[in-house]
């Protein structure tokens, strides 16, 4: 009986082991690999600890804050969240979706006395998207068929 209970022991302690260190390699693999961003009320709030740091800042595009360099791919704009704003300079080519008004994920290093300087710019699009199918133009065309199987 001491025997297998030994044997149950050991094979617990095993499992508890080999569990914790593959939950271990898991965790601390994420956490290098995950990039989340944050809003301009979180970067000012942590500025003094992100000074030198790739990081992202997502927020809307102010709207009336955009600024185009004419002849050249450099636009300065304002990161908001509504309450705090930071200002942006980029030099490069936009995304389609990118414009006033629309949310933006922009990525950089922080320096916390100068306009963030985006390496990257990401637009977000609206998440209500509606399929060319499912248009004004679409469901009239399917309420036409409904009505038109019911007479």
């Amino acid at each position: 009986m001491a025997v297998q209970g030994n044997k149950r022991l050991l094979l617990i302690l095993t499992l508890v082991i080999v569990g914790g260190a593959l939950l271990t390699l898991v965790f601390t693999s994420f956490t290098d690999s995950l990039v989340y961003f944050l809003t301009p009320s979180e970067v000012k709030e942590k500025a003094a600890t992100l000074t030198g740091r790739k990081i992202r800042i997502g927020g809307m595009v102010q709207e009336g804050s955009l600024e185009k360099v004419p002849d050249t791919l450099k636009i300065r704009f304002l990161v908001t969240d509504g309450a705090n704003r930071i200002p942006v300079h980029y030099e490069g080519m936009l995304p389609d979706l990118f414009r006033e008004g629309q949310g933006v994920v922009v990525e950089g290093v922080w320096q916390p006395e100068a306009p963030f300087a985006a390496s990257t710019i990401l637009a977000k699009h609206s998440e209500d998207y509606v399929p060319v199918e499912m248009s004004k133009e679409g469901v009239a065309k399917a309420k036409e068929s409904i009505l038109k199987s019911l007479q």
